[in-house]
């Protein structure tokens, strides 16, 4: 649901290319250590320590060297990597959630409903219109930043990356000889080009990669289950396809997607709200289909993936036989995000020569005798204490923002009555206040009878 940035290969039916070139600006010229307890896929690090440089991690873990004039910070809380969000439609995070009275059968029922027409479709279309698209994709990424998420896929309009979230769609950070990735709302109605160049970048070295909504809908929705054959049959169970919702999805496709190396986007809240049930992944478990956790959206889902993995975790613990771990959560909201789209060289772990995108949360675990992996499936956003994206404090407590940022100017938010400070130095160009794009967006949703999404449902 894309329009491209220049130097994006773009194609019909909202298909986009990602194409990496490096930039690294504003990050810390100087060493920075941070210690606190480190979250990696492997193991949770008690007294740790990440140091930073040029925007990267020269190393983490236990023990490590401090280069001569690091400064160091000290936090009690949980380092762990920024969260990926693989699947969003940021844009549509300006609205308010919206409670359906009904399930549904798949997509295309709730996208014909008049009700979602006059609550969103319609309204989106306006602000659009009003030329509001570049102040709802700004406010999306805010909300996103809130939710301990440093990268995200699924803005709708290229000219709007604001340089705060990694946009994955366009992302120009990571250097050039990277793979491309597309992502595809509707692949059924790719052309038979689409399909060839979709399969050309699968098969390029480096490997691309394609992210594709399929099965979404009720298990028992003859339409969903049929997409499954009819994507296989377009050639696209392939390494580097990852599939997204696959409610409909049986136990013998996840056999199948897991021989082929297709992986599996996950979005439980969302799938609950609208069809009744998710994914039957304890069966993609089984089939050792590697898995990513992403919120869809606000309106159905979460706000980000603090509320989703939070969902997860609960959800997760209502199952007769739970399928995960709380370690597994983070994992497919880090690690495993960054394996699908070919990062894992660069994002999802805290470890030498990645990218220093990381996030810092209050350990609420120990006053439950829980563990750090616990505490972050279970994290608000009023736990989230520092934001990191490219080495950049980016969002977080005034204090550590001051610390980390050398007093560079902030803007404060007020998050489920905790006051945050955000950094909006690295947009360019450089934009107005953040409060002036809330207004304009709440006044302009007003004269439809809506109103501005909070930037965090605090509980309600």
């Amino acid at each position: 649901m894309r329009n491209w940035l220049v130097g994006i290969r773009c194609f019909p039916i909202t298909i986009c290319a990602l194409l990496i070139t490096p930039t690294l600006a504003m990050a810390q010229n100087t060493p920075l250590a941070i210690t606190g307890t480190l979250l990696t896929p492997q193991e949770i690090i008690p007294n740790g320590t990440v140091v930073l440089q040029n925007g990267k991690i020269l190393a983490a873990g236990a023990h490590v060297e401090l280069p001569q004039g690091t400064t160091t910070v000290r936090t009690d809380g949980i380092i762990a990597p920024g969260l990926i969000d693989l699947h969003n439609h940021l844009t549509w995070n300006v609205f308010p959630r919206w409670k359906p009275i009904q399930e549904f059968g798949n997509r295309y029922d709730w996208q014909q409903k008049p009700v979602y027409n006059v609550l969103m479709d319609v309204p989106h279309s306006e602000l659009v219109s009003e030329g509001l698209e570049c102040e709802m994709e700004r406010y999306a990424e805010v909300k996103a930043i809130s939710e301990g998420e440093t990268s995200v896929v699924g803005g709708m309009y290229a000219p709007c990356d604001q340089g705060l979230a990694r946009n994955l769609d366009y992302d120009p950070e990571f250097g050039g000889g990277l793979g491309e990735i597309i992502y595809s709302v509707f692949p059924l109605t790719m052309s038979q080009f689409d399909v060839a160049r979709a399969i050309s970048v699968l098969n390029a070295k480096p490997r691309g990669s394609l992210l594709i909504h399929v099965g979404e809908g009720s298990p028992q929705d003859a339409s969903a289950a049929r997409e499954f054959p009819e994507v296989e049959e377009r050639g696209l169970l392939k390494s580097g396809v990852s599939f997204i919702h696959g409610v409909a999805l049986t136990p013998q496709n996840f056999a199948a997607m897991a021989k082929s190396g297709v992986g599996f986007i996950w979005s439980p809240r969302s799938n609950i709200e609208l069809y009744g049930n998710t994914a039957n992944v304890a069966a993609a478990q089984a089939a050792n289909v590697v898995m990513a956790l992403a919120p869809d959206w606000s309106p159905t889902g979460s706000d980000g993936l603090l509320g989703e993995l939070n969902y997860a975790s609960v959800w997760n613990q209502t199952q007769p036989t739970p399928p995960f771990t709380e370690r597994e959560l983070v994992m497919m909201a880090t690690s495993n995000a960054a394996a699908l789209v070919a990062l894992q060289d660069f994002i999802g772990t805290l470890a030498a020569n990645h990218v220093a995108d990381l996030i810092v949360i209050r350990d609420t675990g120990k006053a439950h005798s829980k563990d750090a992996y616990w505490s972050l499936t279970h994290a608000t956003p009023e736990d989230v204490e520092l934001v990191m994206i490219g080495g950049v404090a980016t969002y977080g407590n005034p204090e550590l923002m001051r610390q980390i940022s050398n007093n560079s100017p902030t803007e404060t938010l007020k998050v489920c009555g905790s006051d945050k400070s955000i950094s909006f130095a690295s947009e360019k160009p450089e934009k107005h206040a953040f409060a002036e794009t809330e207004s304009m967006l709440d006044q302009a949703l007003r004269e439809m009878g809506r109103k501005l999404a909070p930037l965090a449902e605090c509980g309600d």
